[in-house]
């Protein structure tokens, strides 16, 4: 039985400018029942606009949709507001993106939980209670009581995306759209989030439209897949096949812009690059040199952090959580060093003490050989100007009411590496340069760019002060596997160039072990094992590395099996 038909489907916008601008073209798809299909490509290419017009979601003012779209036979172009409201929730569910923003920030996860309960299966409080409390067992929340009571923001990413399962399925919907369900989540979680998915597909027999990016979701989890781009479908066919032997070259380029673990074992050379091949390739013979150290440029002496919770005007003491505990490492002038752990394992808050944008409990920074703990004034300054930080979230670590000019001008007048703007503006556009933007882009605003500019615009300004060090705190984390390899390839491309070196932090570890020279393993703050990326795969040996290397989503299985092997 055909759950979901879409045929010729059309979605034109209208622009500020009174044209209209297409979307999405001549889209035709179906979902069976108990069938999982994912909808994949790049941002911009239409698939979440798709989504949305499934639903009714998109605003009439500004959308024109033509075409069909059907639900179990019923067309649902067309159909009243009442009308499509007998359509959402239980006829079709939907789990959005962002978990955080999906969720009312006013009310207790509980409270939410309860009257989609009591509106969508029409039930009283307590009964209403009472399936909460199952669907909260059932999506692996194991203290369901203490969610109940929480607000959305004092929950984890994976903890929200499961309670945002939990309502969208509680009401047993016979199709179920997941769009980007689990973006920015650590492997380990994603991995849970998608065997969710896989569960309550293969126990409730519930159809499901993937949205997604990301082809090791694919892979894990779909039956079908079909891929856009510039709002129209280029291929699509069985996830095995399609994965094997795609037929559409953007679709090729697509997958093999997704670094896999063995991809250092395929091509180990410091020239190595993201997406420029179209098959496997052979094992290279290494002649192995004696290569004397670089000099240590970063040394962490048992570092530690500690945040005290819990604490308010009426009771002064609170809970201590060692975020960072007696942690030491080094890393040499021209390095890629990684750390790589689940959230909330203390990467973040370890890359903050090492910047100096946090004070340190206890231990030592030197940086250059010069300590770089407690530092205030010129000699901030100078340390500034040789170590710079590109953060995870490049929307909001830019200024949405200035200019990139300005977000770029200001710290290399602050910083003293320019006399005048004047001078500064030329720096402003060779780091653009640099970064592969244009010089216009200087007078726009961040909401102007896409995520992938955005976070070129991030690189820029720590490259503007000419450092020598870069900390990349999960830069390329919730963007697209395309934008994901440019950026990367644009990393190794500026560190032959200005002699950088790099503490990158991640969670993907096929893009650990692709960009990293040295990785180390957080868990609870501390470090637990460190060893080259090259051999992450085969030496990893701690039961928190092996934990996060079973929970990669492989794309190219039979590749990854003739490169393991050479």
């Amino acid at each position: 039985m055909t759950v979901l038909s879409i045929r010729d489907l059309e979605i034109d916008f209208a622009s500020r400018s009174g044209r209209s601008e297409p979307a999405v073209r001549q889209l035709s798809l179906s979902v069976e029942a108990g069938e999982i299909v994912a909808l994949v490509g790049e941002s911009g290419s239409g698939k979440s606009v798709t989504a949305a017009s499934v639903l009714g979601l998109l605003p009439p003012r500004i959308a024109t949709v033509r075409g069909s779209i059907a639900f179990e036979g019923r067309e649902l172009l067309g159909l009243s507001e009442p009308q499509l409201n007998t359509v959402r929730g239980q006829g079709i569910g939907i789990i959005f993106q962002n978990s955080l923003t999906s969720l009312d920030p006013s009310l207790r996860v509980g409270e939410q939980l309860q009257v989609c309960a009591a509106h969508r299966r029409k039930l009283k409080a307590a009964q209403a209670r009472a399936l909460v409390l199952t669907w909260l067992d059932r999506v692996g929340i194991r203290d369901p009581q203490r969610v109940l009571r929480c607000y959305p923001h004092e929950l984890s990413g994976g903890m929200r995306q499961r309670v945002m399962i939990a309502i969208a399925a509680m009401a047993n919907p016979r199709l179920l759209i997941a769009d980007e369900p689990t973006t920015a989540l650590d492997a380990t979680i994603q991995k849970q989030i998608l065997a969710l998915l896989k569960d309550i597909n293969q126990r409730y027999g519930t159809a499901i439209l993937l949205i997604t990016h990301d082809f090791g979701v694919v892979s894990y989890l779909s039956h079908r897949v079909a891929v856009m781009r510039g709002g129209e479908i280029v291929e699509q066919g069985p996830t095995a096949q399609l994965l094997r032997a795609p037929a559409n070259d953007y679709t090729r380029r697509l997958i093999h812009a997704v670094p896999e673990i063995g991809e250092r074992i395929a091509d180990p050379s410091p020239s190595r690059r993201l997406g420029a091949v179209a098959a496997p390739r052979p094992a290279l013979q290494v002649v192995q040199e004696a290569v004397p150290l670089a000099p240590v440029m970063l040394e962490v002496q048992d570092l530690s952090k500690t945040f005290v919770i819990d604490r308010n005007l009426f009771h002064r003491s609170g809970k201590a959580v060692h975020a960072v505990n007696e942690v030491s490492l080094q890393v040499r002038r021209g390095e890629i060093f990684g750390l790589i752990g689940e959230s909330g394992s203390g990467k973040s808050t370890l890359a903050r003490l090492v910047a100096q944008l946090l004070p340190a409990s206890s231990g030592s920074v030197r940086f250059g050989g010069l300590d770089a703990n407690g530092l205030a004034g010129e000699a901030l300054r100078a340390f500034r100007r040789r170590l710079q930080f590109v953060f995870q979230d490049s929307t909001a670590s830019l200024n949405p009411r200035r200019t990139v000019a300005s977000q770029l001008v200001d710290p290399a007048l602050r910083l003293g590496v320019a006399a005048s703007r004047a001078e500064a503006l030329k720096l402003a556009a060779d780091a653009l340069d640099r970064v592969g933007l244009a010089q216009r882009y200087l007078d726009r605003y961040p909401h102007e760019f896409s995520g992938g500019q955005r976070q070129r615009i991030g690189i820029a300004r720590a490259l503007i002060v000419k450092p020598e060090f870069v900390i990349l705190d999960e830069p390329t984390s919730a963007l697209d596997v395309s934008i994901q390899a440019q950026i990367l390839n644009l990393l190794l491309d500026l560190r032959q160039q200005l002699d950088l070196t790099y503490l990158f932090i991640g969670h993907n570890l096929p893009v650990i072990e692709f960009l990293c020279d040295r990785v180390a393993v957080m868990d609870q703050g501390r470090i637990v094992e460190t060893f080259d990326a090259g051999d992450l795969f085969a030496n990893a040996r701690h039961p928190v590395t092996r934990k996060l290397l079973d929970a990669v989503l492989p794309v190219r299985r039979a590749a990854l099996r003739e490169a393991l092997a050479a």
